[in-house]
């Protein structure tokens, strides 16, 4: 059944209002019923996207193939994963626009720097300055060093 406003894309949603005088019944496809109103639009989940991209599939995603791995468009769709490095730019064009919304951009900047990261290289630094103030017999250096290493909850210094 076609959607009664544009008459192209088939219906998803059935429209019922009961008035006083008449009943008014509508079949609509999901663009149409958001133009009247009739659906909320919430934002998608990034798992919700996915699982959009899922159900979307085409004769095309079979001939869509990874030069590297070989994984094929349809089959990243059914597993969710990518099999290489390469299958990102292999199927960018297809999933361009799934990445801008899981995102809010046109690309995967990737997850940012757990806390205390940089806290480990700190410690490094700060026990090889230890060792060149012992070497060098700097010891009021290196008991100012010790002291901040202590600070990062190291004690066997």
């Amino acid at each position: 059944m076609l959607c009664d406003d544009c008459k192209k894309k088939p219906a998803s949603i059935s429209f019922k209002e009961v008035l006083p005088d008449k009943t008014i019944e509508l079949n609509l496809c999901d663009e149409c019923a958001s133009k009247r109103g009739l659906l909320v639009t919430r934002k998608l989940s990034p798992v919700e996207i996915l699982q959009k991209l899922l159900r979307q599939r085409s004769e095309q995603d079979e001939k869509v193939i990874c030069p590297r791995c070989y994984l094929s468009l349809a089959e990243f769709k059914r597993i969710g994963r990518f099999g290489c490095s390469d299958c990102l730019t292999t199927f960018t064009s297809h999933i361009q626009h799934l990445i801008k919304q899981i995102h809010q951009s046109d690309r995967h900047i990737g997850r940012k720097a757990a806390p205390g990261t940089k806290q480990g290289l700190e410690v490094y630094r700060l026990r090889e300055e230890l060792k060149k103030a012992l070497e060098s017999e700097s010891y009021e250096d290196a008991a100012k060093i010790r002291d901040q290493l202590r600070e990062y909850g190291i004690k066997d210094v």
